[in-house]
């Protein structure tokens, strides 16, 4: 972008830092919960509709013990440029302008490299920006190591700037990492190093801001490590500038997973979590749909001190004060772009609500001041030298359980309130998916469809 172009986009950010298409599909997504999700500080319908998901490439080289994927997701054909944008575009729809959009499938960097086609990867993150959307690629990242000019490519030719790398032991086939000589969560350490040294020669080399997310599935075999993965991260504030989420995920008897013989719970992995931290978080301090679904907390971090403080207090008094902001400016996105919009749009919405922005200001101080956080916190603060992480939960429902939905209310509310929903063409509508039903039945409905549609299987020849 020009300069000239910036301070346009910082202009309009200003004067209308809450697009009103947002607000109108955010009304309309907190109308669609169950009333007993309609809580204080509960983020669905208030700050996003949902996180939406491409039915992308479905190859994948690796082959995880805790895939939630068909057996025969390797075979299925890519889907055309086409009808990606139509995907796109129905995702698009359902969550206004702002939405988050997973560029998934199976692992789609892998699939578009093998097949000769990244420059349709490349336009497919072009496209999901141009319409409004924010792309975030999901890989297993071994391409990416090996193929660093294909990164380049896409953050500077696509725009791409969000990336969720998984990375743990349930992981088979990346180079030089064998499973079976993997013996603690630790041994991986040095690709997550790797990965955060990509992204920074990759900044270093363009200009341009390239954020991580981490996905990480915990088993039994794993879990006690958890605590450890994140010291890792949490030891380094420059990892934390990179890797922006930090997420867990229990297995999920779904898919091709081999699942534990004592499978885990939600609750053992929040207590690994706050062991890893260092701090006893609380995990409805804000909900994502449905409580049993999501659990997350983000963590301020002091640079270059690395001394890190819950951002939300965990007292739930505080809940009707966020309820109240989330009702008035829920709708403000403060993901970064090109322009540098955030600041304008935060200063935007706070002068047109002062008296909010001043109360929320001053519970905010008092928070900070009367739970002893660091004072390198503080000081960070006044400088501007601070930054968030995200670390929290998703926890996926086994395939049984997804089933069953219509006899269980449980899982139904669940479903109902899912933040995680992806656009499906079924019978010439599109609809919005939750991903435990993708895991459970639509995955094979989509994979089916691809496998006789002649076109496809024709581009394969």
């Amino acid at each position: 972008m020009t300069s000239a172009e910036q301070w346009r986009a910082r202009w309009g950010a200003f004067r209308r830092p809450i697009a009103e298409e947002k607000a109108r599909v955010l009304q309309e997504r907190w109308d669609s919960l169950p009333a007993e999700l309609q809580t204080d500080n509960q983020i669905a319908g208030r700050h996003l509709t949902h996180c939406g998901f491409t039915l992308g490439a479905s190859y994948c080289s690796f082959h995880c013990t805790h895939c939630y994927l068909p057996k025969n997701a390797n075979s299925v054909p890519i889907p055309s440029l086409a009808q990606v944008k139509e995907q796109i575009d129905a995702n698009r729809r359902f969550q206004g302008p702002g939405g988050g959009l997973q560029i998934t499938g199976g692992d789609v960097a892998d699939a578009y490299w093998r097949a000769g086609r990244t420059d349709e990867l490349v336009e497919i993150v072009r496209y999901a920006i141009s319409v409004g959307s924010i792309p975030m690629l999901m890989t297993h990242g071994q391409t990416l190591i090996e193929q660093p000019e294909f990164l380049e490519r896409l953050v500077v030719e696509g725009g791409l700037r969000q990336i969720s790398v998984h990375v743990d032991m349930t992981q088979a086939g990346r180079h030089g990492y064998p499973i079976g000589r993997i013996k603690s969560e630790a041994d991986l350490h040095p690709v997550r190093q790797a990965f955060t040294d990509l992204a920074l020669h990759v900044r270093a080399r363009t200009g341009l801001s390239l954020e991580y997310a981490l996905s990480f599935t915990v088993t039994r075999k794993n879990i006690d490590d958890v605590p450890e993965v994140l010291r890792w991260y949490l030891a380094d504030p420059q990892r934390t500038y990179i890797w922006r989420m930090i997420s867990f995920q229990p297995e999920a008897d779904t898919g091709r997973t081999i699942f534990s013989e004592r499978p885990i719970t939600p609750n053992d992995v929040w207590e690994k979590i706050c062991a890893g931290v260092g701090l006893p978080l609380r995990r409805d301090v804000s909900i994502f749909g449905h409580p049993d679904c999501n659990s997350w907390a983000s963590l301020l971090v002091a640079r270059p001190s690395g001394k890190i403080f819950p951002l939300l207090p965990d007292d739930p008094k505080f809940d009707k004060l966020l309820g109240e902001v989330l009702r008035k400016i829920g709708g403000l996105s403060l993901v970064n772009d090109d322009a540098g919009t955030p600041p304008f749009r935060l200063l935007g919405v706070l002068l047109q609500h002062p008296l909010l922005a001043a109360r929320a200001l001053y519970q905010i101080g008092r928070y900070m001041t009367s739970r002893n956080a660091p004072p390198e916190i503080l000081h960070s603060l006044v400088r501007g030298q601070v930054h968030t992480v995200g670390v929290g939960m998703h926890n996926f429902m086994d395939a049984a359980r997804v089933a069953n939905a219509a006899h269980d209310p449980v899982v139904r509310a669940r479903l109902d309130s899912c933040v995680f929903k992806g656009a499906v063409k079924r019978n010439g509508a599109w609809e919005a998916v939750p991903m435990c039903s993708m895991n459970q039945q639509t995955w094979s409905e989509v994979y089916e469809a691809r496998l006789n549609d002649p076109e496809l299987v024709e581009q394969r020849r």
